[in-house]
C-alpha cells in the first residue's frame, strides 16, 4: 500500500509539472514588447541609443571611437556629500564632440576609452560624486577624465579608479571623455 501511494504521488507530481509548465518569453521578445511604445523609441532615438543602451543607461559603442569601452551609470549619486537614490542619464555625443574628445586623448598621449553625454538632476548642487561602470577597466589603469564645459575641455576630479569603475566629482552636465594614459 505504501508503494502504491508513493507511486501515485510521483505520478501526480509529474503530471502537474507537465500540465502547468509554460514557455518563458525570450529577452528579445520582452525588449520588443517593452520597446514598442512610441515614447520609449522616441526617447532612445533622442539620446542616440539602442534599446539595450537606453534601458540599461549605458553607452556601449560610440561612432568614431575604436574599441569603445561600455560606460554605464546605475544611480546612488552623492550630491554635496549626501547619498541619494538619483541616477545620471547617459546619452551618446555628437560626431563633433567625439572628434574633439579624440583630439583631447591625442594631446594627453592616451587612448580614448569612450565619450558620453551626461545629465543629472539636482539644480542646487556644487559637486555630484558619480560612480561610472567601465566594463573591463583594469584597476591599475590610469584614467584622465575631461568634460566639455562652456566651449572648452576641463579636467575632472577622479576620486577613485577600481576594477570596472571610475568615480568622478562633477560640477556640470555635458560631454565627458574617459582617457587611458600611461604617464
Amino acid at each position: 500500500m505504501k508503494k502504491f501511494i508513493a507511486l501515485l504521488g510521483i505520478g501526480v507530481l509529474f503530471t502537474s509539472t507537465a500540465a502547468f509548465a509554460a514557455t518563458s518569453p525570450s529577452a528579445g521578445a520582452i525588449y520588443a514588447e517593452g520597446f514598442a511604445s512610441g515614447t520609449d523609441q522616441q526617447a532612445a532615438a533622442e539620446r542616440g541609443m539602442s534599446a539595450g543602451e537606453y534601458y540599461n543607461n549605458t553607452v556601449v559603442s560610440t561612432p568614431g571611437v575604436e574599441n569603445a569601452v561600455p560606460v554605464g551609470q546605475g544611480g546612488k549619486i552623492i550630491i554635496n556629500g549626501v547619498a541619494t537614490n538619483l541616477t545620471a542619464t547617459l546619452s551618446k555625443v555628437s560626431k563633433s564632440e567625439t572628434e574633439s574628445a579624440k583630439s583631447q586623448a591625442a594631446a594627453l598621449e592616451g587612448t580614448l576609452l569612450n565619450v558620453i553625454d551626461i545629465s543629472f538632476p539636482g539644480a542646487n548642487y556644487k559637486v555630484a560624486t558619480i560612480n561610472f561602470y567601465l566594463k573591463g577597466l583594469n584597476a591599475n589603469t590610469k584614467v584622465v577624465v575631461r568634460q566639455y564645459v562652456n566651449g572648452a575641455w576641463v579636467d575632472v576630479e577622479v576620486v577613485e579608479i577600481r576594477e570596472d569603475h571610475v568615480v568622478l566629482n562633477l560640477t556640470n552636465s555635458g560631454a565627458v571623455a574617459f582617457v587611458a594614459v600611461s604617464k
